[in-house]
């Protein structure tokens, strides 16, 4: 058994599935917001307590004693990781921590404590003699003790920690076959960010976050309609990009059937994956992108995919992160949990 704890400010995902001979099965699986009333959400001013308590509120939900659960691992993202591949010489594993550990410094968020690095060796490079290529993740160690804050407190033990990306592309791993030529982009459109990794087997592993998600999505729409965040919220998940149309009380003759290209955060949201593939195929000139994938809580705006594939002339598909995963319990909306499930099937191939 593995459980993966997803903890987002907006909400809380846990996913518990195990392993036998005839492969992985979802066991449990459930989310729950931070917030009950959505109006009084904060993105600025949520407290570790208020997230432990939403993590024990839905650990009570779905039957999991947490003192006695095992194989617990959580993720850390946006700004309090960095996830990057390196191209360095080959060399014995101590030296190759030590040469790591330099690099490492480079990137570490500065907050006045140490780093913390983990690495994944990806195989020999490609285009340098002597070189291999390992995935390098860094963070701090206040950055973990503020993670691990949030999980101790809502009784669980100290678990695993990942990162977002590592999470992704396990769970993309697992459910579709790394493309021999070219690379697959993964989109996951959470409520705070969207983080982008871009991935392929002669391609480099690259990622980024996209301070735009959700919420930022809400904003826009409660500053062009004057709305609550909770109306914004209904809004943006029926209408989708076309919630920022004119009211219909608005409307009159002059101006029914007068089409206005009108910019909107989802331009933005376009804009900004397009200058991060620009920026990917300055240093991957030779490479080519194939199927862009959609995933995490916002995927299924409506709207959403078209708007993606047409703008950057991209195949889009919505991922599915239950593929090659059994599954018994009915769930809306499965890829919201492509995070949840990416952190619990770590500790099931390791």
């Amino acid at each position: 058994m593995s459980l993966g704890i997803d903890i987002g400010k907006y909400c809380i995902k846990i996913v518990q599935l195990s392993k036998s001979d005839t492969g992985v099965k979802v066991e449990n699986i459930g989310q729950c917001n931070t917030f009950d009333d959505l109006n009084k959400f904060n993105l600025d001013n949520i407290s570790k307590s208020q997230l432990s308590a939403a993590i024990q509120d839905l650990s009570k939900k779905l039957n999991i004693n947490a003192k006695k659960t095992k194989n617990v691992i959580s993720s850390l993202s946006g700004s309090a990781v960095d996830v990057r591949q390196l191209s360095i010489l080959d060399m014995p594993d101590d030296e190759l921590l030590v040469s790591l550990e330099l690099e490492a410094k480079k990137h570490t968020p500065l907050d006045g404590t140490d780093a913390i690095i983990d690495y994944q060796h990806i195989g020999t490079s490609g285009s340098e003699l002597d070189k291999i290529d390992v995935i390098l993740v860094t963070t701090t160690k206040n950055k973990i003790k503020d993670h691990s804050e949030i999980v101790n407190s809502s009784g669980y033990k100290v678990p695993t920690y990942d990162a977002d990306p590592i999470a992704l592309s396990n769970i993309y791993q697992h459910s579709y076959d790394i493309p021999e030529k070219g690379a697959d982009v993964i989109l996951n459109i959470g409520h705070t960010s969207t983080t982008l990794v871009v991935w392929g087997k002669e391609s480099s592993f690259f990622t980024r976050e996209i301070e735009i998600g959700g919420h930022q999505i809400n904003q826009s729409i409660i500053q062009n309609m004057n709305i609550d965040y909770s109306t914004a919220t209904d809004l943006k998940e029926k209408k989708g990009v076309n919630a920022f149309e004119s009211k219909p009380e608005e409307e009159t003759e002059e101006n029914i059937g007068i089409a206005i290209e009108k910019k909107t955060i989802f331009n933005e949201l376009v804009e900004e994956i397009r200058k991060t593939l620009r920026f990917y195929m300055k240093k991957n000139s030779q490479s080519f992108f194939n199927t862009f994938y959609l995933s995490g809580g916002c995927a299924t705006i409506p709207g959403l995919k078209e708007f993606i594939g047409s703008n950057l002339n991209l195949k889009v598909e919505l991922f599915d992160p239950l593929k090659n995963i059994n599954n018994d319990i009915e769930i809306e909306n499965p890829t919201q949990y492509t995070l949840a499930l990416g952190l619990a099937i770590r500790n099931l191939e390791e």
